[in-house]
């Protein structure tokens, strides 16, 4: 029974290591290219990053350098376009982390950051991808 349960810890340890590194790779960034919009030519105005897991939970880290301090807006969309999360900031630094729980039904996330006036917009799809590893173990006794 002890045998047991270190393996299945340590396969849980070691799932998460995989899932977290699928998180990492497949962070996808897409900008949607308009000429009114401001886009800075390196591409790091904004930046979405997979910064780990715990207990079944996701953690994403959001930056976003707002030179001017206007107000914009961060959402978060399931694969649905469903609003998981959508705030308005001013932070010239913007720099904050956000969890969400890790959910088999749920494939992708989309992180988007948008000025109020639309002179700025970025999208960050982020692939999910979830496994589940189930040993069993039987032994005449």
């Amino acid at each position: 029974m002890k045998n047991q349960t270190l393996n299945t810890i340590a396969k849980r340890i070691f799932l998460g290591n995989i899932v977290a590194a699928l998180f990492i790779l497949s962070a996808n960034a897409t900008t949607v290219n308009n000429k009114s919009w401001d886009i800075d030519p390196t591409g790091k105005k904004a930046d979405v990053k997979f910064v780990g897991s715990a207990s079944e939970n996701l953690f994403f880290n959001v930056k976003y350098n707002n030179e001017s301090g206007a107000n914009f807006k961060v959402f978060v969309l399931d694969e649905n376009g469903e609003t998981l999360f959508q705030e308005r900031y001013n932070t010239k630094n913007f720099d904050k982390k956000f969890m969400f729980p890790g959910n088999p039904d749920v494939n992708k996330l989309t992180f988007l950051i948008q000025s109020d006036k639309g002179l700025f917009k970025e999208i960050f799809d982020v692939k999910v991808i979830t496994h589940v590893v189930a040993e069993v173990s039987v032994k005449k006794g």
